[in-house]
């Protein structure tokens, strides 16, 4: 398949090179155009650009001058950006009339969101719900497996699906995320919680006491436990279920990052662990069979 080859070779699709005629590739010549001239990338994943991130950026090529030239192409005699948005607006904050810069040919306007994808997941410069967002765009739009997205750009398919889980939380708790308020480890410890409204409270709380990762596992599980405690309570008038239950059943979950219950029942009993499709199905076996999940 030509984008997944595409995808395979990284960053270096997004320097543009020609046969010298010797067997030999050498990059295509660079060139000065009118900053102004350029159009953004209507597909750029990337919607979060910091104030100091861009002072920094603006600082260093005052300093040393733009060392990676921008990539662009040419359609219909506009020429829009490919690659280095943070560049092109850090030029600008600088006031400079041109910037340099490599024309690639490209076969499609979906080409121009999957070479956008490639600068910005393998050069890290997306916060999580960007990059959670791209790997959906890569799914849905190109009809990537997480398994192909994984070994493309050589990361487990166990982070690609965690990665798109954070796309379930609450839009408060996203935005959260977006903001660097919280990290990803406090998202994914919010995420095992079962319900909008537990989220929500895990998060507030995470906030005002400035929790840590592992306290905040440790928050959601008991969220977890009262708020069943209180419901079984509520439906049934029965006595509340063992505490020690409970506190297995909220360990499961944290480690497989879904619902689980246990039916205990002397001298046995049985385990209950949800999956919401395939693929959860297979994260969750292969958290099982390595023994471990990641915790960030």
């Amino acid at each position: 398949m030509a984008k997944n080859k595409a995808l395979g070779r990284g960053l270096d699709i997004l320097i543009p090179t020609f046969n010298t005629g010797d067997g030999t590739q050498q990059e295509m010549p660079v060139k000065n155009i009118d900053i102004y001239s350029i159009k953004p990338n209507p597909y750029q994943p990337r919607r979060e650009f910091t104030r100091d991130e861009m002072l920094e950026l603006a600082q260093s090529i005052k300093e040393k001058g733009l060392i990676t030239p921008i990539t662009v192409t040419e359609i219909n005699g506009e020429y829009i950006l490919i690659a280095g948005e943070r560049r092109l607006r850090a030029c600008k904050q600088l006031n400079m009339n041109t910037i340099p810069v490599y024309f690639r040919d490209i076969e499609s306007k979906d080409e121009l969101l999957e070479l956008a994808l490639i600068e910005n997941v393998q050069r890290e410069n997306l916060n999580p719900i960007e990059e959670a967002m791209a790997y959906r765009a890569l799914i849905e739009r190109y009809g990537l497996s997480q398994e192909n997205i994984a070994e493309h750009i050589g990361k487990k398919r166990s982070t690609i699906t965690n990665s798109l889980r954070l796309l379930k939380l609450p839009r408060e708790i996203r935005e959260s995320l977006i903001s660097a308020e919280i990290t990803s480890g406090h998202a994914r410890a919010i995420l095992a919680a079962e319900n909008h409204n537990t989220m929500i409270k895990v998060w507030r709380q995470i906030i005002k006491k400035g929790l840590s990762v592992r306290e905040a596992e440790k928050l959601t599980q008991k969220s977890l436990a009262d708020t069943k405690r209180s419901a079984t309570t509520a439906a049934t008038g029965a006595a509340p279920r063992d505490p020690v239950i409970l506190k297995l059943e909220s360990a499961f979950q944290q480690a497989l990052g879904t619902k689980v219950r246990i039916k205990h029942r002397h001298p046995g009993g049985n385990i209950d662990i949800s999956y919401y499709s395939s693929e959860d199905l297979e994260r969750i076996l292969e958290i099982i069979e390595t023994g471990s999940h990641e915790i960030k």
